[in-house]
């Protein structure tokens, strides 16, 4: 064979390879969805009290998108709050895709449950409840960090040794009373900011009532989720 064939042979065979490479990498890596939505996760999270898990849904391995040269984008989809079942947005802003990837977050975080089984209506006593580390991701209502929340509550509803204390559990009494200092939470739902406040209502789990901020003096309407405890939503 000439050495005229054999160059014309070479170069055949490179321009092969180098058109398999491209085409290999046409494709985005599918792994690096997840990579990316874990990524984010983290940094939503890594502010919040006590520690999370995550698990995500398998994707179609077969799935085929258009390689992405910027940074993969990351929002959630639907309700905000960040446990339980969730779904993530995971965008590529030059190739002009996305796609959903589902999520399971376990919350675990160390809250009140109760030490024994307690009988409906039972007035709440520090003797009666335990600290205890717990997956929150699918409490209803709000959970509890501190006795000094739920002192002197009634129970709505009969518990069992082990189940976590939450607002749903409690009948309505004032939780909030006129002129007494509070402590106000701003939240996202993901990143959650305490300041000293003072209630300028009375006010029982669930409602709407006037607080002033100590620190700027701003008056503000906020949600009462506990004993001393209000909520604002940003």
């Amino acid at each position: 064979m000439s050495v005229k064939c054999r160059s014309k042979l070479a170069l055949f065979f490179l321009l092969f390879v180098a058109s398999g490479l491209v085409y290999a990498q046409a494709f985005q890596n599918i792994a690096e969805l997840q990579i990316a939505a874990n990524r984010w996760l983290d940094q939503q999270l890594s502010q919040e009290e006590g520690r999370y898990e995550v698990s995500f849904s398998n994707l179609d391995p077969r799935l085929r998108l258009a390689a992405c040269e910027s940074p993969l984008m990351v929002e959630v989809h639907g309700n905000d709050d960040l446990r339980g079942r969730v779904n993530l947005k995971v965008t590529c802003l030059d190739q002009d895709w996305f796609v959903y990837l589902g999520a399971n977050i376990a919350r675990f975080v160390t809250v009140v449950v109760a030490k024994n089984d307690l009988p409906r209506k039972a007035k709440l006593h520090a003797s009666m409840l335990n600290l205890t580390e717990m997956d929150v991701s699918r409490v209803r209502g709000d959970y509890f960090t501190g006795f000094n929340e739920v002192e002197g509550y009634q129970l709505r509803n009969r518990l069992r040794a082990g189940d976590v204390l939450s607002s749903k559990n409690l009948l309505a009494t004032d939780a909030v009373n006129r002129g007494e200092q509070i402590t106000i939470v701003a939240t996202n739902g993901v990143l959650s900011v305490r300041m000293g406040g003072e209630a300028l209502d009375s006010g029982k789990l669930g409602d709407q009532i006037r607080v002033r901020n100590l620190q700027s003096g701003r008056v503000i309407r906020a949600l009462v989720v506990g004993r001393g405890k209000v909520e604002v939503r940003y």
